[in-house]
Order: structure tokens, then sequence, then C-alpha cells
């Protein structure tokens, strides 16, 4: 027998399932169009990104970097002894300025008069949802549920000291050794976190490269930079078991057909996220590659229910991204055009030195059949780039040879996540090479690379 209360009072014009950034945005958005509006969050709001991911690890990043220029007498100019980093203050400071933001945030929702419920929701029908044994009724439904961290299912893969992003971001456990499973996005930034800290750093990738998502050149110099840091990098290396001797860990992996091992404190499971799609009781849309399939107007194949953000198929996992959905899914909504362009999505990775990219590699263009030029400088050619840092770092665009318009920039050097925004705007406009240049820029300034790589493309334009 069916023991819930039935279907409350109130139906809303838009539900929303998830409380992470698009989410939230999406909230916003509906209520600022007059919407009836409810938000459920089975955690706590701000999702994975504020909680459990972008905030958490930018703040370790910057602490991780300050401790590295420090001990670095000769960079920095500045004699530091007996210096350390206490593990229990870098985690308060983190929870603070997490507590701080997921304030702010609740605020605002509280502010727009947002009904936000705490559960677990499940979809019952495509205007039907469950959630703490109650019905609520909606006339649209975003799914904007995330994703969380995967797991290899490997022997010995549930040990203690075999953790996620999730747990180190939440415990910042220190350890005098860490292997860490996948070269992507969370693997190299934790890579870069870890071994500032004193922590000797393995990193197993299964493909060629670190970073293997992004233009090949930006994994292939961070593992440089990498190596020289002490850091051991395998490419091509495949998990095979996690066994426990003693005191260590003990990863074995493949590589190059001979089977290795390798002691330590622990393993880090950083081989990507894993879409939350499980919400539905009844029928179930469609999916594909484990992640629910959208049309344009992010649609899932069941009327009514939308999903945006790292649910939804075809679009990067990155917060801004589902932000930009959020926009545009309520635009949808409302009969309105889409507010946020998702041709050109800016990419960053916060090691160090960072690394940007945004619009489409030289690769990417000769797949598409566009013939291109490029033009390339060493950062370190650059005075900020100097004074900043001691890592050599560059700065790529590539230009469209027949229209001499920038399709893409890719960067690795001091502030390149900043950098990017002004190639990303450049792009999306559609913008040649002397037209950006054409734009006065600062002197001495870090962005002033960017200007002379396009002055070395728009020398092969003619």
């Amino acid at each position: 027998m069916d023991q819930r209360t039935g279907v409350l009072n109130m139906k809303y014009d838009v539900l929303i399932i998830g409380g992470g950034p698009g989410g939230y945005t999406a909230a916003f958005e509906a209520v600022n169009t007059k919407m009836k509006t409810c938000l459920i969050e089975e955690r706590e709001v701000g999702g994975t990104c504020l909680n459990r991911g972008c905030i958490p690890t930018k703040t370790l990043v910057h602490t991780a970097d300050f401790y590295r220029d420090l001990a670095d007498e000769a960079h920095t100019a500045i004699h530091a002894e007996n210096i350390s980093v206490d593990h229990a203050a870098l985690l308060n400071k983190k929870n603070t300025i997490v507590s701080q933001l997921r304030e702010g945030i609740e605020k605002a929702l509280k502010a727009g008069k947002i009904d936000v419920i705490k559960g677990h929701a499940v979809i019952e029908d495509n205007q039907t949802v469950c959630v703490n044994d109650e019905l609520i009724e909606a006339e649209n439904i975003i799914i904007a549920a995330g994703s969380e961290p995967a797991r290899i299912p490997v022997e010995g893969y549930d040990l203690p000291g075999v953790i996620t992003s999730d747990d180190i971001l939440s415990e910042l456990p220190a350890c005098e050794s860490m292997v860490i499973v996948g070269g992507g996005v969370i693997g190299c930034e934790m890579a870069g976190i870890y071994e500032a800290l004193g922590t000797k750093v393995t990193v197993l990738e299964a493909m060629d490269r670190l970073l293997p998502n992004l233009e090949s050149e930006l994994g292939r110099s961070l593992a440089l930079v990498f190596k020289k840091r002490g850091i051991d990098v395998h490419a091509k290396s495949f998990l095979k078991s996690i066994s426990k001797e003693e005191e260590h860990l003990v990863v074995s992996y493949e590589e190059k057909n001979e089977l290795k091992e390798t002691p330590c404190s622990l393993v880090l499971m950083a081989a990507g996220r894993k879409a939350n799609t499980g919400l539905f009781k009844n029928e179930k849309p469609a999916v594909e590659r484990g992640r629910l399939v959208i049309d344009e107007h992010y649609m899932t194949s069941m009327e009514h229910i939308y999903a945006i953000g790292d649910c939804a198929g075809g679009y990067p996992q990155l917060a801004h991204t589902a932000m930009a959905m959020a926009v545009n899914v309520i635009s949808f909504i409302t009969g309105k055009e889409a507010k946020r362009d998702l041709n050109v999505i800016p990419s960053g990775v916060y090691t160090s030195p960072e690394i940007a990219s945004a619009g489409i590699s030289e690769a990417q263009a000769k797949e598409a059949g566009i013939e291109t030029v490029s033009g390339k400088v060493n950062t370190l050619a650059n005075a900020r780039g100097l004074i900043a840092s001691k890592e050599r770092g560059f700065i790529k665009v590539v230009a469209e040879k027949h229209t001499g318009k920038l399709i893409g920039t890719f960067m690795m050097c001091e502030r390149a996540t900043d950098l990017i925004q002004e190639a990303a705007l450049a792009i999306e406009k559609g913008m040649t090479v002397s037209e950006v240049l054409r734009v006065i820029h600062g002197h001495p300034t870090f962005i002033e690379s960017f200007v002379s790589a396009l002055e070395a493309a728009e020398k092969k334009l003619g």
C-alpha cells in the first residue's frame, strides 16, 4: 500500500532537481521570469563544485602554490626557515570559504522566495516528483543532478585508503606517498597540490598523455613540468589491482606489457565522473554513454523533463557550462531564444602553471577540413611572465587561413585561466587575428604574450 501523503497543495511552474551551479542558476532565472519555483537538493546547496570540487580545490591550489614559492628562495628572493603546512588549519580555511559561499547562495534563494526542499527526488512521471514521501507536481522538471566520482572496479578498489576526490577534499589527509589513478583534470590538479605539500606522487594514465581530452601539447608539456618536480608520470598504464601489505597499499599496473608495482600510503581514484541519472521510478528517458540524451532545447526524450550540466550529454562537464545551460533552458521554457552561446566554452586546469583552452585545435580543424596557421610564443619572453614564473610556458593561437579568423587558443602559463577569456570572446564573435590586434593592450601585462602569439600568426596569414 502506498503510504505517501499525496500531492502537495502547490503546483510549481518549474521544479529543479539539484542545487549545484546549474540548479541554483536555473532557479534564479526562473523566479526572475515570475515562475513559481522549487529546488530539491539531497545534500548541500552549491553542489559538487562548491562543496567537493572547484572551490575546495582552488583553495588548496592557492596555498600549495604559495608554499612552493616560499620554499624556492632563488625564485622569490625570500629567505624563509622552518616553514610548513598546517593541514588542520588548511582544512579549516577551506571549510570556512565553502561555508561562506554556500550561505550566500542560501540567502539568495531565500530572498528570491524559492522553495528549497532537502531530500532525495524520485521522478514518478513527466510532471510528478516524489521527495520525502510527498508528491510534488510541476509543469516543467529540470534535472541538474550532477555527477559523482567514478571508481575502477579492480580487486582492492574498496580498501581503506583508496579514496576519491570527494574524500580527499573533505578530509585533506596528509600522506608520504600517493598514487593517482587518472591523469585528467582532477588527477593533475591533485598531483600538483600534493607534490607541493611534500607528498611523493605517482600518476597512472591509461591514454598516451596527461589531459588526454585537451590539445596534445598541453598534456605533454605539463608532464615535463611534473617530472622536473619529481612526480612520476606513467602514460599508457593500466590499473590491475590494489592490495594491502603491512602499513602500505600496493598498486599493480601494466605498462608496456609489463606488470609493475608501486607502494603508497593512499590511492586517489581520479578516473572521471559518473552522471547521476538514476532518478526515475517508472518510465526512463534515453541515456547514451551514461548521460541523458537531450535535444537542442535540453529536453530529454520525456516531454516536460529537461536536463542540464554534468548529467546531460553533449557538453563538457564544467560548472560554467551548467550555468549557461541553466540560463538557456529557462529561456526555452518561456518561449524565448537562448541567451548564452555554448559553441565556445573555455576550460581551465588549475595546475602550476595553469592550463586553459578555447576553440578548436589544429588537429580538430584538420579533421573538419579547415586549413590553418598558428602562432606560438614562450611566455618567459614576457616581462610579467618571467617575473612570476620560472617554468617555461607557452601560448598558441590557431587561425583559419582563408579568413584569418581566430578559431582556437591554448595556454600553459601564469594566470592562463583568466587570460583565456579574451580569446574565448574573440572566437565567439568571429574576430580575425588582425581585428583582435587593433585593441591596445597594456604594458607590462601577462596578456601581451597572447598579443605576441597573434602577431606570429598574422605574419603567416600575409
